[in-house]
């Protein structure tokens, strides 16, 4: 009887990191196409109906999910009425975005019926607390990243710039301070499907945009790089690209929100989301190069050390059913432990 993480997605780096540090079998659930509404109706049950055959299948004790969206935990906790399973929540930033808003009081019912939910911060921590539900902060799943293959660059100083063309990108201004620091390369990843026209247009000879990369020349691409810089208009965000950019050693250029000043408060330039300040903020973090490597790799030894009281917490929901009573499990701790499964 395998325990099981379960995210309907095509692909979760965070998911895939998590399930693998604590031994779960992990399933990404998929179909039609990706965050699109319109297909929403359809896909949606189709992806309820293979999540429920593969619970009667496997039978866990314990099922870790993705959120968003929150249909997947509100799927397992319908099986969990006949067949009772304790359910882990890991919530991302969109999790609570008003796209969900219609759900009303669905989601803090959620969060109290869940085992314990994990969070990236500390706004979001809060949040669960009001709703009533047991929260742990985990920003991030310590990880090494293979040698992957070689990403060749030209003489010079380069740095990427982790997207995905979402709108909370400001990819106009990151543009601007390409055009500030001509003597700069700016890899911009991500599909450029998801681009606009005039985006691609505007760029100018000092940028670079590379393409979805597959894992052995992202990887690469990022081992290349000087710096990386992973910038967002949303507060209260904990970035991939940052905690990626943490693993590599490598200096991060990000927007400045207190969320983000607190997570990543060693190795890493903050910046307001504008032409010139993302230019100032690329500027300095090639300057200070080496000393933003050293306060990086000290940010790893924190977060290290953080896991393996996360992680001690977790098991202890995977092997006795209960959060372990220790004031370790959190940075505000969890006061009261249940070892009752859910069920109806």
């Amino acid at each position: 009887m395998a325990d099981l993480f379960i995210a309907w997605a095509p692909h979760n780096r965070r998911s895939q990191q998590l399930a693998a540090a604590l031994g779960l079998e992990l399933h990404f659930i998929h179909r039609l196409r990706y965050r699109s509404p319109f297909h929403a109706p359809v896909k949606y049950p189709l992806m309820a109906m293979e999540t429920w055959r593969l619970l009667a299948r496997a039978r866990p004790e314990v099922v870790f999910v993705q959120n968003p969206p929150p249909l997947l935990p509100l799927v397992v906790l319908a099986f969990a009425a006949r067949h009772p399973l304790r359910l882990v929540v890991d919530h991302h930033t969109a999790a609570f975005s008003r796209a969900w808003a219609w759900l009303g009081p669905l989601r803090p019912w959620i969060a109290r019926r869940a085992a314990v939910n994990l969070v990236t911060n500390e706004h979001w921590q809060e949040v669960i607390q009001t709703w009533g539900g047991k929260s742990l902060i985990l920003d991030d799943v310590p990880t090494r990243f293979p040698e992957r293959e070689p990403y060749p660059l030209p003489a010079g100083q380069h740095v990427a710039v982790i997207s995905s063309f979402a709108p909370d990108e400001p990819l106009e201004e990151v543009l601007g301070a390409a055009r500030v620091l001509p003597e700069v390369h700016f890899h911009i990843t991500g599909d450029v499907r998801r681009a606009s026209a005039w985006l691609l247009q505007a760029a100018p000879s000092n940028v670079q945009f590379t393409g979805f990369l597959p894992d052995e020349q992202y990887f690469g691409l990022l081992r290349a790089v000087d710096a990386i810089v992973v910038l967002t208009t949303r507060d209260h965000t904990n970035q991939r690209g940052g905690c990626e950019g943490v693993w590599l050693g490598k200096p991060l250029v990000l927007s400045d929100w207190p969320a983000l000043r607190r997570a990543f408060h060693g190795g890493a330039v903050f910046v307001r989301n504008t032409a010139m300040d993302i230019a100032r903020g690329v500027r300095e973090a090639l300057e200070r190069w080496g000393e933003l490597s050293a306060g990086i790799h000290a940010l790893q030894r924190e977060r290290r050390v953080h896991w393996v009281k996360i992680s001690a917490c977790l098991r202890g929901v995977l092997e006795r059913g209960h959060l372990l009573q220790e004031n370790a499990c959190a940075r505000k701790g969890i006061e009261t432990c249940t070892d009752r499964p859910i069920s109806s």
